[in-house]
């Protein structure tokens, strides 16, 4: 018997106990959906996450900076406009933030006097360390440019220098007798040391002040966290190949424990919604093998009458194993457009766009996976159809 006629067959016996084969198929169709959905979906929405920099924090934080126990009097730690440039074309960084501070400057209003650190940041250093600001704005490129005398302070700053019913922003303070005005207040921060900076821009901060214009750190934020490691490498290489002869004093750091804490937390989300998809399919499956179990019951004397009309037990188990391949691909085919539907639907909702590859990668997994279940599934019921005695089949009642 042609596989043609085969397939006929057993797509005409699909459509003639649909009834019966509807929940299979529904529940085979629901897990194919989701696999589609997950995998497709699943390294963008993990992409996005990784980008996401309230979540993560500094997890995708790499700085740049200096041993202090091993600086000399003749190399105070310093880092060049050069260095900033290169690495801002190494592929993987997000942004690339060089900064200047000190302590120990005077910040007076009135008559209160304190002292903290003073910070010259660019307009791209709020993003590369999640720097968020509770009220107010951030240092823009146009103050950069401009030169502008404007500051934002961090709350211990704020709170010491103003009192709880008053509004900063626009105030005027005075660091180190220069006049700045406050656009902004800092808050939520992840380092507490920023509660008693003052940050302001980097142009000011090297023309302005004395012992700020050396490029003290320098601030990456890499695209995910999956190239963490070997961006920190290539950064470190960097700086080394461009300051050879201070190799013993430059650091690299990152935060690979906070890496691993969110890795382990999307893992674990990843492993039971992968694991309840194989809890749905498998169940789906043994609902193959329970129908087909049963249609051979009922077609027990159609069996015995095609043997004894010519058909050998490899035709009779081929015609059952695939009508359990086709009531599983049919479940899949409803899966995989459902799938398609769902993936479109949540791209428009999370404003991503996730890889093409994946997505073709799981339709066709979701093909293959579902062949292979449709034939684990009949291997019993068509192995116990094709063992039947025909004598006995034909008897049958």
């Amino acid at each position: 018997m042609l596989i043609y006629d085969l397939t006929r067959i057993s797509l005409k016996q699909i459509y003639r106990n649909k009834r019966r084969y509807k929940s299979v198929i529904i529940g085979i169709s629901l897990g194919i959906a989701g696999l589609v959905t997950i995998i497709t979906m699943g390294q963008s929405v993990e992409s996005d996450l990784s980008r996401n920099l309230e979540l993560l924090g500094s997890t995708t934080i790499i700085k740049a900076t200096w041993d202090t126990e091993k600086m000399t009097q003749w190399h105070n730690g310093q880092y060049y406009q050069n260095d900033v440039d290169e690495l801002r074309q190494l592929p993987g960084c997000r942004f690339v933030s060089p900064i200047v501070w000190t302590w120990a400057y005077t910040f007076s209003r009135d008559r209160t006097k304190i002292q903290g650190r003073l910070m010259g940041v660019e307009s791209n250093f709020f993003d590369a360390v999640h720097l968020p600001v509770e009220t107010g704005r951030i240092i823009g490129d146009n103050d950069l440019r401009r030169m502008s005398s404007v500051c934002v302070l961090g709350k211990r700053i704020k709170n010491s220098l103003f009192k709880p019913e008053e509004n900063p922003l626009g105030s005027t303070i005075f660091i180190d007798g220069n006049m700045f005005t406050v656009i902004g207040i800092l808050g939520g921060m992840e380092d507490p040391l920023f509660d008693e900076t003052i940050l302001i821009p980097f142009t000011v901060a090297r023309s302005r002040f004395a012992y700020m214009y050396e490029i003290k750190d320098i601030y990456v934020r890499a695209v995910n966290w999956d190239i963490v490691g070997q961006l920190q490498q290539q950064i470190y290489e960097l700086l080394l190949r461009n300051r050879p002869a201070f190799a013993d004093s430059v650091e690299v750091r990152s935060f690979p424990e906070r890496i691993q804490t969110v890795q382990r937390a999307v893992l674990l989300v990843k492993v039971f919604l992968y694991f309840a998809l194989m809890v749905t399919l498998v169940l789906g499956g043994l609902g193959i093998t329970n129908v087909m179990l049963a249609a051979v019951q009922e077609r027990t004397t159609e069996i015995g009458l095609r043997k004894a009309v010519g058909a050998t037990d490899k035709m009779i188990m081929s015609q059952f194993l695939l009508e359990s391949v086709c009531i599983s691909f049919t479940g899949a085919i409803i899966g995989i457009f459902s799938g398609y539907l769902l993936v479109e639907w949540l791209i428009r909702i999370f404003q991503t766009m996730p890889d093409q590859e994946v997505f073709y990668a799981s339709l066709a997994g979701g093909v293959l996976f579902s062949v292979i279940l449709g034939i684990t599934s009949g291997l019993l019921p068509a192995r116990r159809a094709s063992q039947l005695d025909a004598a006995e089949a034909m008897s049958f009642e």
